[in-house]
């Protein structure tokens, strides 16, 4: 039976800790994508809050198959998107450059591995479901003066350029602010409403005062503005299981 090694950040990682989604989540993106697949032996590296800078260290085990995705955390904190260059040379400091170096250390581990590369997808206003003072803004607009549309763009030319196998989860999944919620639990000066994208876009926070802004009614692609339900998930498994049938 041939390995898969699941390489990511949290989307990955809560595929094995369905108990930090709240248990909203019956399946993983992974499980479901194995459902649709040969036989294979999964192995979830994923680390909860990882960028591509955590990856030029981060321990990798040996298998036949690996699949990254990564990038919305990097697109959040800042980190450049790089070049070409610097992803050819596997040149740390940039998202491109890391992403490079980690497919460099993959190819020492594995040197017959098969790697696909996936881009991260759209997201709203994040609010963590157990710690409202873990959030972030939605990708509607740019962070430290990158999109996250950009940067998802820029990982996949980079990518077919290279002659690396690569998913467009960003243009293929339909995951957009519009459709990752229903609608945002937000205080305006007319009291508490639930506005849906733009209306709530650039609207205040408070998480001292206000409530939790995603209460089951409001899920939609995702349950709290950034990780998928049971309907994203599905959205991505079933892209991911097409991209890597031919690499099996």
């Amino acid at each position: 039976m041939q390995t898969w090694c699941a390489i990511g950040d949290s989307f990955t990682y809560l595929n094995d800790h369905l108990d930090e989604t709240g248990n909203i989540v019956a399946r993983g993106y992974l499980s479901r994508a194995l459902d649709k697949l040969p036989p294979l032996c999964l192995r979830n590296l994923g680390i909860n809050g990882s960028t591509t800078r955590d990856w030029l260290t981060a321990p990798l085990v040996p298998a036949d198959v690996y699949t990254i995705l990564l990038g919305t955390n990097d697109w959040h904190q800042g980190i450049p998107l790089g070049d070409r260059a610097a992803f050819r040379d596997g040149a740390p400091g940039t998202i491109l450059g890391n992403l490079g170096n980690l497919l460099g250390r993959l190819r020492a581990l594995c040197p017959q591995a098969r790697v696909l590369v996936c881009n991260p997808v759209e997201r709203a206003d994040f609010v963590y479901l157990f710690d409202p003072y873990n959030n972030a803004p939605g990708s509607y607009a740019p962070e430290h003066g990158q999109t996250l549309a950009g940067i998802a763009r820029g990982i996949y030319d980079a990518c077919r350029a290279e002659g690396v196998p690569a998913l467009d989860l960003h243009g293929r999944s339909g995951i957009t602010p519009e459709n990752a919620v229903r609608f945002k639990r937000v205080r305006t000066a007319d009291g508490v409403r639930d506005l849906p994208y733009p209306d709530y876009a650039g609207l205040p926070f408070d998480p001292e005062k206000d409530p939790y802004p995603y209460p089951p009614e409001a899920r939609a692609l995702t349950y709290d503005g950034l990780h998928p339900t049971d309907e994203g998930n599905e959205i991505l498994a079933a892209l991911l299981a097409e991209a890597l049938r031919p690499l099996l």
